[in-house]
């Protein structure tokens, strides 16, 4: 698989054998990341031309791509070490995982999301 960085969208494509990830060479490096791990899900997870699938399709690996930005970027065994209720956590994972501080709120709303609190009895 080629990457290459150039000042046009972001895009997979798969010729055959050949695959290659464009990256928006225009954009600062944090969104540039971020492109990257998007076009990475569809070229490890999905299939077909999306400009010729059914809209409900495309829709679905959009949202199947977004969610694995999430996890792609900020992988919880890298961030567990990091602590929750530091509130300067989003700009500290931004700055260390170079990713934007949206990615990073969103990241962070799933995994409190998921925390249960303990019911004492």
């Amino acid at each position: 698989m080629s990457l290459h960085r150039k000042p046009t969208q972001a895009s997979y494509m798969k010729v055959g054998r050949y695959q290659e990830i464009i990256i928006d060479s225009r954009l600062p490096i944090k969104y540039q990341r971020e492109q990257f791990f998007h076009e990475l899900c569809h070229a490890l997870r999905h299939f077909g031309c999306q400009s010729k699938m059914p809209r409900a399709f495309y829709e679905l690996q959009e949202r199947d791509a977004k969610h694995f930005t999430l996890y792609a970027s900020l992988p919880f065994h890298m961030i567990k070490g990091y602590s929750l209720h530091n509130p300067d956590i989003i700009e500290q994972w931004s700055r260390d995982f170079n990713i934007p501080r949206y990615l990073c709120a969103e990241r962070l709303e799933k995994i409190k999301g998921r925390v249960v609190p303990k019911i004492t009895t």
